[in-house]
């Protein structure tokens, strides 16, 4: 028996093994930073690189501090997510508690290789830095580059790829066109290669893509590109972080460029700290937490049938928290856009999504930034905190939620661009994913899954009836947010088959906006509810 005991602990222990489970884990999930010459400072692209720092991936991983992925993934997927599920982050837990076993390494997969050279084929256009060495910093330095791209004519941007010259410093990289020439009179005016500028070139420019560690070339669905205009020039600003001091790097960056007959991607913040912003100015007194919010409506006497969403990145600076945004159609539902529970300014980035969303002229975006200028924000610049105001410098702050969108065609909302978390989509060919886009009528018996319906009354006083369909039995909860995004109520409600409705007491909560949320069989459905008194 003993013998029998000892062997199956034996086996239990190789159940996860490098070989097997946590190699393929590493270099889906993390090699593309932690590999030598990378920008994170340990390389994990072997079993013994694992072993020798295990505990730091098992803490880093366990608080969801690593992979870096700032948004919520219970609120919306994206293409391309680096995020470990809790399963994964269980066996990576299980293999170093049982003693880090290798396995049979001839199963093992061939580590990926990562070189400065290009993946994107049929490269058009390469714009590349001069070479840089980086100064003795104090933090981190965010210089920017301006470089012509001496083009003849307009092109349209189908493709990007970004290419570290040294990939061990480059932290971040925003791309911009200039067509004025402003970023060669800054560059001309600050000494060596490019100029210093933190929050964006110092100049009103377009956004034209973005690129953090671990991104892939953008390649944009077939039959779509950015504009780049005639004998205008590219600004790179390149974020180097502290430590960088002394090292050298040469970034460049590959287009493939189109003069074909293209819808155009255009890409700017309709949200934003300026004429839209509810609540402004933009002002956060020291020692204090506030939320802000920015609302744009699409116009709705316009001779086209709306937008379509390819991707969504807001931008803040250092005491900001948390983002929530969303758009509301002129039906009143819900679609969920983004949602980061812990704003980081280091981690920033373009979420594209995983299939074209579709809004309709009279749609509402609406976002919401929670900005923390307290001492208990380890992020804040100034100590003891200042008043803080809009502007581009460190100690400064922003709001801006940039889309990547083009005016709207038959079929859009049908253009998957990622699979890999969709759920099957029902018969209207609308989107059913986690996050629940669109309500259909439960009597024309097209329902495959969970539908929540308009609150009645709504706007409520003491309470409102909530409905909702159920195509099969499941265990079903009610949650209500506010709009920061925080959690005020969650009650089980009957999990039958059919359409069910509840009378919700909404005497508990305050005067404001919220939204519910019908959480069933892996399914969320979201709506807003007023509250007046």
């Amino acid at each position: 028996m003993a013998a029998l005991a000892s062997t199956m602990q034996a086996v239990h222990a190789q159940g996860v093994t490098w070989a097997q489970h946590i190699a393929p884990l590493m270099y889906t999930k993390c090699t593309s930073c932690h590999h030598p010459g990378g920008l994170a400072p340990f390389s994990l692209m072997n079993y013994q690189d694992a072993v020798d720092k295990k505990l730091m991936v098992v803490n880093a991983t366990s608080s969801g501090e690593m992979p870096p992925w700032p948004p919520d993934p219970n609120y919306r997927h994206y293409k391309d997510e680096r995020l470990l599920t809790n399963a994964q982050v269980n066996m990576i837990n299980t293999w170093v508690s049982n003693g880090t076993p290798q396995g049979d390494m001839n199963t093992a997969p061939v580590p990926p290789v990562y070189t400065n050279g290009s993946v994107l084929p049929n490269v058009d256009l390469t714009v590349q830095i001069p070479t840089y060495t980086v100064p003795n910093i104090n933090g981190d330095m965010y210089r920017c580059f301006t470089i012509p791209t001496n083009l003849l004519q307009d092109k349209y941007i189908t493709g990007v790829e970004v290419i570290p010259g040294n990939p061990s410093i480059v932290h971040h990289v925003l791309m911009y066109e200039d067509t004025t020439g402003q970023s060669a009179t800054l560059d001309a005016n600050d000494a060596g290669p490019g100029y210093t500028s933190f929050g964006g070139p110092g100049f009103s420019a377009d956004l034209i893509g973005g690129w953090v560690p671990g991104s892939r070339p953008n390649v944009y669905p077939a039959g779509m590109g950015v504009k780049l205009h005639k004998n205008s020039r590219i600004v790179l600003q390149i974020h180097y972080p502290d430590g960088s001091d002394n090292k050298t790097d040469s970034t460049k960056i590959n287009f493939k460029l189109s003069t074909g007959n293209l819808r155009q991607i255009f890409i700017n913040p309709p949200l934003n700290y300026g004429p839209n912003l509810v609540n402004g100015p933009l002002r956060i007194e020291p020692e204090s937490v506030k939320t802000f919010q920015s609302r744009y409506t699409l116009p709705s006497n316009v001779p086209y049938l709306g937008v379509s969403l390819l991707d969504v990145a807001p931008h803040a600076h250092l005491i900001c928290k948390s983002w929530l945004v969303f758009a509301t159609t002129p039906q009143d539902d819900t679609i969920p856009l983004i949602k980061i529970n812990s704003w980081d300014f280091h981690w920033q980035g373009f979420y594209q999504f995983q299939n074209l969303i579709k809004l309709e002229p009279g749609s509402k975006l609406h976002g919401f930034a929670t900005y923390d200028n307290t001492s208990n924000n380890p992020h804040n610049p100034s100590s003891p905190p200042q008043l803080v105001t809009a502007g581009e410098a460190t100690t400064d702050e922003m709001l801006l939620v940039y889309f990547s969108y083009l005016l709207y065609q038959p079929g859009d909302e049908n253009l998957v661009i990622d699979s890999s978390t969709l759920l099957p989509q029902d018969t209207t060919g609308n989107d059913t994913t986690a996050t629940g886009l669109y309500d259909i009528d439960d009597t024309k018996g097209l329902i495959s899954t969970p539908q929540l319906y308009n609150a009645s009354p709504n706007p409520a006083n003491n309470q409102t009836d909530i409905s909702y369909f159920l195509p099969q039995a499941a265990n079903t909860e009610l949650r209500i947010y506010d709009l920061t995004g925080k959690l005020v109520d969650a009650i089980k409600v009957p999990g039958n088959a059919g359409k069910s409705t509840i009378t919700y007491n909404t005497s508990k909560l305050g005067v404001g906006t919220y939204l519910y949320t019908l959480h069933s069989g892996g399914t969320i459905k979201t709506k807003r509810l007023e509250v007046n008194r």
